[in-house]
């Protein structure tokens, strides 16, 4: 993979030798959350410059002077973690700079799992689970036709009527056409993905999304109960997903809160069920060797047990150490 910033170039001359000529401008689009590779990726940086006359450029890395002074960089990706690179250039008529973050990982991307099309995998009599990079993810079979933890498919469907496949993702498909299965049967069997290594890592975010046949129910509601805003669409209901994260000695050490749906807004135009990947950025939890899920609603039985979906879809983990 390589990865490829661009800019927009515009190079203006003088007609005539007194006309003053302005100090540099450095065009560069970053993106929102900077420049991703992975380990052994080519990073290619080019900026673009306009009044780019009689030029010098610089540099850095997380502040180090680069023995390096071409335009455009290029280097290898070696080693994990986040980092900044500083571009500078200068003319006789002024400097521009800019900072560039650069974030190296892993990407866990459900790729290495093997599924026949439109297929899944819920686990089986035998199964505790699959791997994913150097994460276990854990599958528990409690009962005939009953699991929870870990499962994965390669199901995309967005339908709003009978029947509803019941382990698809209400999102577009893409390329990434595996993805996660989580799901919880109780408030005391929560999933959680652990890292092989018994060791604390740092994981810049994950992408999350409804189930087809969950957002079926909190949309239309089924015999089981009422949909999200009951008959009159006002209760301020919700469903949301905990992330929490868990060190090595099993100390939580953040927590996370994303809502599937939300009802709760007085402008009930407001409401909304997700219906596509969502990015869920999880730096602030900080270095964990596990990440523990938890799905909760507003909707519950006379025991307080919840009825709204219990599972949901996850994908593409990006892990910075």
């Amino acid at each position: 993979m390589v990865a490829l910033l661009w800019g927009l170039f515009l190079y203006t001359g003088c007609a005539q030798e007194e006309k003053e000529v302005p100090p540099p401008e450095i065009f560069l689009s970053k993106g929102e959350d900077g420049l991703e590779a992975e380990v052994g990726d080519t990073i290619l940086i080019e900026p673009k410059i306009t009044y780019d006359y009689n030029s010098s450029y610089e540099w850095r890395i997380n502040q180090e002077i680069l023995d390096y002074s071409s335009l455009n960089l290029q280097s290898i990706a070696t080693e994990l973690g986040s980092f900044e690179y500083f571009f500078k250039v200068t003319t006789p008529s002024g400097a521009d700079s800019v900072t560039i973050p650069l974030d190296v990982l892993v990407m866990a991307d459900f790729q290495d799992l093997t599924l026949e099309e439109d297929s899944f995998w819920i686990g089986g009599s035998s199964s505790s689970g699959f791997s994913n990079q150097n994460i276990w993810n854990p599958n528990i079979i409690d009962g005939p036709d009953s699991w929870w933890g870990f499962g994965y498919s390669n199901i995309f469907s967005k339908a709003s009527s009978l029947p509803i496949e019941l382990y698809g993702a209400y999102a577009t498909e893409s390329q990434d056409d595996i993805f996660a299965l989580v799901r919880q049967t109780s408030q005391t069997n929560l999933p959680t993905l652990t890292f092989n290594d018994n060791r604390n890592h740092k994981i810049k975010s994950l992408q999350i999304a409804n189930s087809t046949f969950g957002r079926y129910q909190m949309k239309y509601g089924t015999d089981d109960f009422t949909r999200l805003g009951g008959p009159s669409g006002t209760n301020p209901d919700w469903c949301k997903v905990t992330i929490t994260g868990l060190d090595t000695n099993n100390a939580i050490t953040g927590q996370i809160e994303f809502y599937l749906a939300d009802y709760r807004f007085d402008n009930n135009k407001k409401d909304y069920i997700i219906d596509e990947w969502q990015v869920i950025k999880l730096i602030q939890i900080g270095e964990v060797s596990q990440l523990q899920f938890s799905i909760t609603s507003s909707i519950t039985d006379e025991q307080q047990h919840m009825i709204t979906p219990e599972f949901f879809c996850i994908n593409n983990l990006k892990i910075l150490n």
